[in-house]
C-alpha cells in the first residue's frame, strides 16, 4: 500500500471517529450548554441520553434565587440545523400543572419560538412576577406562538397569552372571565392588544412591549358587564372612575427576558 493511500485511509478513519464521538456526546454536554447559555437560569438534572436527545428534570431559576420545578422534560436537537449556524431544539415537559411544548431556534443574535404551547397555573405565574401575588390570581395562563423571533433590533411574528377562568382572591365573582393578549412584532417593539373573550368583567387595552428593556405599557379600561355591585371593590383598585362603572386601566411595568450569553 502506498504512503498516499495509507494517509488517505488514516484521514477518513479519523474523520469517521470524530463523527462517532460527536454523535455519542453525553447528555451532560447539553445540560452544560443550556446552563451556560441561560447563565444558570435554566438547568437539567439528573439527565440521560445524548447531546442530540434525552430527558431530565427541568428547573427554571427565575428570579435567579428561586427554583421552579417543571418535572421531567424531553429534548431533541436536529444536527442539520448546525450547518445554518443555528440550533433548533424541541422541548416537552410532562408535568400536569406546568406544561411546555415548544420548538426553540437559537442563533447568536436571535431567539425564535415555533409551534409553542405553554400552560401554567396563574398562581405559578405570580411566583415568577412577585407584584401579581398581591391579587392572588387564579385560573390558567396559556401562551401560544406559531412563530415569534426576538433579536436586539427586531421583533417578528405573533404570539398570544390567554388568562382562562381568571379570578382573584379580592373578588367574590369567580371566574371573572377569559382574557387574551395578542402580541404582534412591529420592528423593534411588539404591539399589544388586550381583549375579553367572555365574563362579567370586561378588559380592553392597547400598548407596546419592548423586549430589549422588558418595558410593558398598556392603557385601556375595565367595565362590569354584570354583577357591578360585587365587582365594585375590585374595580376601585384598578383605576380612576370614568363614569358608567368604567375604570381606567393603566399598566407600566417591566418583564425582562432571560439574559442569554449568546445575545
Amino acid at each position: 500500500m502506498s504512503k498516499n493511500r495509507w494517509l488517505l485511509y488514516s484521514i477518513f478513519g479519523l474523520v469517521f471517529y470524530l463523527i462517532f464521538l460527536v454523535i455519542e456526546l453525553p447528555a451532560s454536554w447539553f445540560a452544560w450548554g443550556l446552563n451556560r447559555y441561560t447563565q444558570g437560569a435554566v438547568r437539567l438534572d439528573p439527565i440521560a441520553g445524548s447531546l442530540w436527545g434525552g430527558n431530565g428534570r427541568l428547573v427554571i431559576y427565575y428570579p435567579t434565587t428561586t427554583p421552579h420545578d417543571f418535572g421531567q422534560a424531553e429534548w431533541g436537537i436536529n444536527p442539520l440545523w448546525l450547518l445554518t449556524g443555528r440550533v433548533q431544539l424541541s422541548l416537552q415537559t410532562s408535568n400536569q400543572d406546568r406544561q411546555i411544548k415548544t420548538t426553540i431556534g437559537i442563533a447568536r443574535n436571535s431567539f425564535t419560538l415555533k409551534d409553542t404551547d405553554i400552560a401554567l397555573p396563574a398562581s405559578f405565574v405570580a411566583q415568577l412576577y412577585a407584584p401579581l401575588s398581591l391579587i392572588s390570581p387564579q385560573g390558567k395562563v396559556r401562551i401560544s406562538a406559531e412563530g415569534l423571533t426576538l433579536s436586539p433590533d427586531r421583533v417578528e411574528g405573533t404570539a398570544t397569552l390567554e388568562w382562562l377562568n381568571a379570578g382573584s382572591s379580592l373578588s367574590n365573582v369567580q371566574p371573572l372571565g377569559d382574557y387574551r393578549l395578542d402580541i404582534t412584532g412591529a420592528e423593534m417593539n411588539a404591539n399589544l392588544k388586550l381583549t375579553t373573550l367572555r365574563g362579567d368583567l370586561e378588559f380592553t387595552g392597547q400598548g407596546q412591549w419592548q423586549p430589549q428593556t422588558g418595558q410593558v405599557q398598556i392603557t385601556g379600561s375595565a367595565t362590569p358587564r354584570a354583577r357591578a355591585d360585587e365587582l365594585d371593590s375590585l374595580l376601585k383598585m384598578i383605576g380612576t372612575d370614568q363614569g358608567g362603572g368604567k375604570r381606567a386601566l393603566m399598566m407600566n411595568s417591566s418583564y425582562p427576558l432571560l439574559k442569554l450569553s449568546g445575545s
